[in-house]
């Protein structure tokens, strides 16, 4: 079958050009696809990342909740239901913890002894809450409601008031009010357009930041529903809002209480315009360069066939011509070694020349072997250069491939000692807060006493009462402000030596101590138990921050990979010193490795739990700090099923030092 397009040698020429464009042309393009699905992910990921920060916050004022009531119902003016003394401390706390509407304290028959502002809780929503707490003798917390006359939304909690001999006293309450959440969702500053809101089990939207007055109470869409109600506890869809406007939302079903069917359902929504821009640029972008590499590929196939082929084939058109004349001595003019044309260039010539005498035909034959050897040294040379070049380019690009992996090991490094800074922050803010209540209390005390001492009205039972209060609150301030400060301590002496690579004497069992210590607001969220066998006397002269280094790393590493989260698991840490050589093994209960993975461990970036975060950089760096920093070795050992065990042996003395 002949195709007559093929008739033109031009047409055929283009035509094969863009065969062999085709390929790299498909590569532009899935790379281009490629490209905007991973910016889509990023995108998603960044919105998911988001709602798990609002989550977190919602869940932290029910913890914090907890915590304020439970250490007002320490409180002696709350034991006593002293409605004067209730009523100040009830006030002065309410200033301090902005997130709450009010404050109250109920006696046993459920009657309101005080309360701030004086006129809360007057709707009668709070008596389940309250009912539940006393039964129960627990903290509970109640339904959200809306407030009567209002577009606020609240939700009580209650905390039984319980006295020394384990008696109920009174309950206390405290209302959250959900406009809470607009603050944070100003200090975000999202993108414009953005929305933020929080639905409950039933399907009615709590409220909606903005426009809270418009879209507070009243039912979600079912889509929305339909869309947070799946499988998955958390993640991201498109969707038009109620507004008509399509976004990009992250959602997060928050689970409080032990009845698992009344979840409550957060959703931060960004849209899609601004949302999904850099993938959109990125698609158009690719089209236009693919669009534009064709049209260029095809004009650099016409202009390079006219120059090289369409040229030199004229040539040998005329010369033919020529020949049929009758004109013997005529030549193409064309360098015979430039492919297929050179080549019938060169026969032709040769039949020209069989018309014409020997010695023409010899000359003419060492000519044509004198440019053959010319051109053949040129593109030895030109090669040469080019395999140069190609060296040199190699070298460049391994250099910053080692740059490039000495700062990921370092961002790391800051990025774990920046995880560390926000966990103490955060166990730092319990204790002082307690300790900063109990001093305020014990101020107001002083203040009272004073002014019974001035007037001269002080009683006998009044002195024993202040000396009682003081009592209690010293202890308080004092037991909290130690955990502050052994917090603090430890996680100065630890972050120090992260970011130093200095050589110190140091005793090694306390030091361990200080390490688990700094590592607490991760540890504590599970039920793990950590055994650590090490003489207390044994002091080395050697780096800490490498050993916090490799703790930190290892134990990490067990929460990601060894232990599920539901899990109870045993970690053991056995530090020994022998022949001048300290042994540290570090094992673990858990899943084990698999044997496909075992000889890979220590390569970085190689993870199996990259959807959680894990960058694969940790067991790496602990490698090159044992063989290079310490001068050690590190093996592992594991089985699926049988936990994992790594054994390090460094010289307490290395050379040079």
């Amino acid at each position: 079958m002949r195709f007559p397009f093929f008739h033109s040698i031009r047409a055929t020429l283009v035509f094969l050009v863009l065969l062999a464009v085709l390929p790299a042309l498909g590569i532009m393009l899935f790379s281009g696809y490629s490209l905007r699905v991973n910016m889509i992910e990023s995108a998603e990921e960044a919105a998911l990342r988001q709602i798990q920060v609002m989550a977190s916050r919602h869940e932290q004022v029910v913890d914090n909740a907890r915590l304020l009531l439970a250490t007002l119902a320490k409180a002696r003016e709350i034991q006593m239901l002293d409605p004067q003394g209730s009523r100040l401390l009830l006030e002065e706390m309410l200033s301090r913890n902005g997130a709450y509407a009010a404050l109250a304290l109920y006696d046993l028959q459920g009657r309101m002894v005080s309360a701030s502002p004086a006129d809360a809780f007057s709707s009668g929503e709070e008596q389940a809450c309250l009912q539940e707490a006393r039964e129960h003798m627990h903290f509970s917390m109640g339904s959200y409601h809306l407030v009567s006359g209002t577009q606020n939304v609240v939700v009580e909690f209650a905390q039984p008031v319980v006295d020394l001999e384990g008696s109920l006293r009174g309950v206390l309450a405290a209302s959250f009010d959900l406009s809470y959440f607009g603050r944070i969702f100003t200090e975000a500053h999202l993108p414009e357009g953005s929305i933020f809101t929080l639905t409950d089990a039933d399907g009615t939207r709590l409220t909606r930041f903005p426009e809270t007055e418009k879209y507070t109470w009243v039912p979600d869409l079912p889509r929305m529903i339909t869309r947070m109600s799946g499988e998955s506890a958390e993640g991201t869809f498109l969707e038009k809002g109620v507004d008509g406007v399509r976004r990009l939302y992250s959602f997060k079903r928050v689970q409080f209480g032990e009845d698992p069917s009344r979840p409550l359902m957060i959703r931060l929504g960004q849209p899609e315009d601004l949302a999904l821009a850099e993938a959109r640029r990125a698609l158009f972008r690719n089209t236009f360069l693919l669009v534009l590499a064709t049209v260029l590929a095809v004009a650099v196939a016409r202009f390079v066939g006219e120059l090289t082929i369409m040229r030199r084939l004229k040539r040998l058109l005329a010369a033919a011509d020529r020949l049929g004349t009758g004109d013997l001595s005529t030549r193409t003019d064309l360098d015979h070694a430039e492919g297929e044309l050179g080549v019938l260039a060169a026969a032709f010539d040769r039949m020209a020349g069989s018309l014409q005498v020997q010695d023409s035909e010899r000359r003419r034959a060492e000519e044509e072997c004198c440019l053959l050897n010319t051109d053949l040294e040129e593109r030895v040379e030109t090669r040469t250069a080019e395999l140069a070049t190609a060296n040199t380019e190699l070298q460049t690009a391994l250099e910053n491939l080692r740059q490039a992996q000495g700062q990921l090991v370092m961002s790391e490094k800051l990025a774990a000692l920046g995880g560390l800074v926000a966990g103490v922050a955060h166990e730092i803010n319990t204790p002082v807060g307690v300790a900063l209540s109990a001093t305020s209390t014990l101020a107001e005390k002083n203040r009272v006493i004073s002014e019974l001492f001035a007037t001269g009205e002080m009683k006998r039972s009044d002195l024993s009462g202040y000396l009682e209060s003081t009592r209690e609150g010293a202890e308080m301030s004092l037991i909290n402000l130690n955990r502050a400060s052994d917090l603090i301590r430890s996680f100065k002496m630890v972050a120090a030596d992260q970011v130093s690579e200095s050589r110190r004497g140091f005793n090694v069992r306390e030091y361990i101590g200080q390490v688990l210590l700094s590592l607490r607001p991760k540890l504590k969220r599970t039920t793990h138990r950590i055994e650590v066998e090490c003489d207390e006397d044994l002091v080395i002269d050697s780096y800490p921050g490498a050993f916090s280094q490799i703790l930190t790393n290892f134990i990490v590493n067990s929460l990601t990979h060894a232990f599920g989260e539901k899990e109870t698991g045993l970690i053991r840490i056995e530090i020994a010193k022998n022949d001048g050589m300290l042994n540290l093994t570090y094992s673990d209960d858990g899943c084990g490795i698999a044997p496909e993975y075992q000889d890979r461990v220590f390569e970085p970036f190689f993870t199996t739990a990259r959807a959680k975060g894990s960058t694969g950089l940790g067991l790496h760096i602990v490698f090159n700090i044992v063989t290079s920093t310490l001068g050690g070795t590190i093996t592992c050992c594991s089985a699926p099923g049988q936990g994992t065990s790594f054994q390090v042996r460094m010289p307490l003395q290395r050379e040079g030092t």
